[in-house]
């Protein structure tokens, strides 16, 4: 008899994708000038991503500790992230920034990340 909970590889998956997001987001926020100038864009518009990028890591925590994560969320959280990679995608392909070398590969780095998180958790999502 199995006695693993079904959703517990659901819990690991969201709380690595927490545990990314804030880490990210505490990274952007501490480091937004370096990074505004890597990027080309404004400090204050890292610092609003970072921050965001932190609610969004302890909202996700939060509820990937949840005894039961609905489907609903789960799914939230897939969309979430394949709009991630989709505007990801956008800022590499249109012509509106010129990003340098480096600033493209973090960006589509970030974003195959990020893609991982959304199919994984799509999968579970499939499985509920």
């Amino acid at each position: 008899m199995n006695t693993r909970n079904p959703h517990l590889r659901l819990h690991d998956i969201l709380l690595a994708n927490a545990t990314f997001c804030f880490t990210s987001g505490l990274i952007f926020t501490l480091a937004a000038s370096p990074l505004a100038g890597f990027l080309d864009t404004t400090q204050p518009v890292m610092i609003v991503l970072g921050v965001a990028l932190m609610f969004y890591g302890v909202w996700l925590g939060f509820n990937a500790t949840r005894p039961v994560i609905r489907r609903g969320f789960t799914l939230f959280t897939v969309i979430a992230d394949s709009v991630w990679v989709l505007f990801s995608v956008l800022l590499l392909v249109l012509p509106v920034f010129d990003f340098t070398a480096g600033a493209k590969w973090a960006i589509g780095v970030t974003a195959i990340c990020v893609d991982m998180f959304a199919t994984f958790q799509f999968l579970q999502w499939r499985g509920m």
